[in-house]
């Protein structure tokens, strides 16, 4: 349904959501296990800054975009009996990257820790920069482990010293079956040295390419690293190449038989008028491998004469080729140009159509935006949109729950949504898993194809947390979770919660 709703609307929303009952609504749905893997991870606990602030002079960590860099990003997966962890070492004058294994059967953490310390915003290692989170994955077929980390669209002139000009790409990984040792044996020399011209010396674990040749054209300018595996076992990763309004996905598969990245795959094409569109653009989203398939949903940012002032619209692609390497089609399963030029192909709607506004630049959509398909094959997408201007006598701000239930030709798309920054699946369900005012965590679950959300967990005691990571698999939550707390150097832990599926 289409409605355009005002500002008291959304502050009698926002009301109901204040009054919802507290308490866990489904026993079954229970905390399995809590852990802590480190009592010393960075946080930035500054405020943000400039962007060539001075350094403060003290052990305060002011940072650029956000606060986040520890369990943040793709930092969290489970292989066999183990939960491999991301973070970086706390205090402002440590940063190194961390990898911590927790061996689910004996109880034992290891932690490795890497060279590597954390650059910071454009090399300033004085201002955090939380683009650069570490994402970690495991070859199910080889036991490899991989890492990407540290990077924010690098090259030769970003930063403009060219200080990154052999640092803009950094790859880590380990020999075959490092995945599965023992925990005495998990160490850093299961990690692959960088024995290349330009190393940084005998303890070099990082790597400038995927590849292991130097090809600073495809592999400058990355950010946003993330990994999956397909139904075969197959690790998958993307990145976002490129900027804001002029960026796009690209990805890769490992063949493990032979221990080689393939070359990267474009899923839409940079410099898009140059290839016959109106006008260059950047996308928002993700691309994900749920329901056996490779995916991509995301809103478009472009700089065009119109009322939005940053994104627009909601996208939405799959593939049938178990790698992406073609046969992309949207979501009416009608064929799409690959990599793609116009956006137009795959639009499901435009959120900017909920609100009054028509002025230029008037319209904000940027944050709370997500998707996910279930196993039945549902698709549901989340976004918000608003008054760009907070402070506007008719501010107005609208939730839409957009969801094609399995089989559907068009999507349902309802304002009678609460809100949230992400939307999760398992089986035949989806999920808004986050956390309450006091800093623990709910679940909130429907059936798929629907919008009819139930709180089925919530915990009422216990650790309060400042920000968390989700992770999915085999029926059970695992909940990376930064303990509340003061300084740069903070308590991460590892909640396990049983689904019930």
């Amino acid at each position: 349904m289409k409605n355009n709703l005002n500002g008291f609307r959304t502050k009698a929303l926002i009301g109901a959501m204040f009054l919802m009952p507290l308490g866990v609504a489904n026993a079954s749905v229970v905390l399995e296990s809590e852990v802590q893997i480190t009592n010393g991870a960075l946080h930035f606990d500054g405020k943000k800054v400039a962007r060539f602030a001075e350094d403060n002079g003290t052990e305060t960590y002011d940072y650029f975009f956000g606060p986040h860099i520890s369990a943040h990003g793709d930092s969290i997966k489970k292989y066999k009996d183990y939960i491999f962890l991301t973070w970086y070492k706390g205090g402002k004058q440590n940063r190194e990257v961390m990898l911590s294994r927790y061996n689910t059967k004996t109880g034992t953490i290891k932690t490795i820790e890497f060279p590597h310390r954390h650059t910071g915003f454009l090399g300033q290692r004085h201002i955090g920069e939380s683009h650069n989170y570490i994402s970690v994955a495991i070859s199910p077929i080889d036991g490899t482990i991989h890492m990407l980390y540290d990077m924010h669209a690098y090259g030769t002139d970003r930063p403009a010293d060219g200080s990154f000009s052999n640092d803009y790409f950094r790859y880590s990984y380990s020999v075959a079956g490092a995945a599965d040792v023992s925990d005495d044996e998990f160490t850093l020399d299961k990690f692959v040295k960088d024995t290349s011209s330009v190393n940084e010396g005998e303890n070099d674990y990082k790597h400038l390419s995927l590849t292991g040749e130097i090809d600073y054209d495809n592999y400058s300018g990355l950010t946003y690293p993330t990994f999956f595996t397909n139904t075969d076992g197959t690790l998958l990763v993307y990145m976002r190449k490129g900027g804001n309004n002029n960026g796009g996905y690209v990805f890769a598969h490992y063949n493990a038989d032979d221990s080689k990245w393939t070359e990267w795959s474009q899923f839409n094409v940079l410099d898009a008028k140059s290839h016959g569109n109106d006008y260059d653009w950047g996308l928002y989203g993700s691309m994900k491998y749920v329901n056996d398939k490779l995916r991509v949903g995301f809103q478009q940012r472009a700089k065009r004469d119109d009322k939005y002032v940053y994104q627009n619209g909601v996208f939405y692609a799959y593939s049938d080729h178990p790698s992406g390497e073609g046969n992309w089609k949207n979501h009416r399963g009608e064929s799409m140009s690959f990599p793609l030029v116009n956006t137009d192909e795959i639009k499901v709607f435009e959120p900017g159509d909920y609100i009054s506004h028509t002025e230029q630049d008037s319209v904000h959509i940027v944050q709370n935006f997500d998707w996910t398909v279930t196993e039945k094959g549902d698709i549901h997408i989340i976004s918000r949109v608003k008054s760009r201007d907070n402070k506007r006598p008719d501010f107005e701000m609208v939730h839409l729950h957009s969801y094609k239930p399995a089989g559907a030709d068009d999507f349902i798309i309802t304002d009678e949504f609460a809100g949230a920054t992400n939307i999760h699946t398992a089986g035949d369900d989806i999920y808004i898993i986050g956390l309450n005012k006091q800093g623990r965590p709910y679940v909130e679950k429907a059936k798929g194809g629907t919008n009819d959300f139930e709180r089925v967990y919530e915990a009422d005691s216990g650790k309060q947390f400042s920000h968390g990571k989700v992770h999915i698999k085999d029926g059970k939550l695992y909940y990376y979770l930064m303990e509340r707390s003061e300084g740069t150097s903070r308590p991460l832990h590892l909640q396990v919660i049983d689904l019930d599926i």
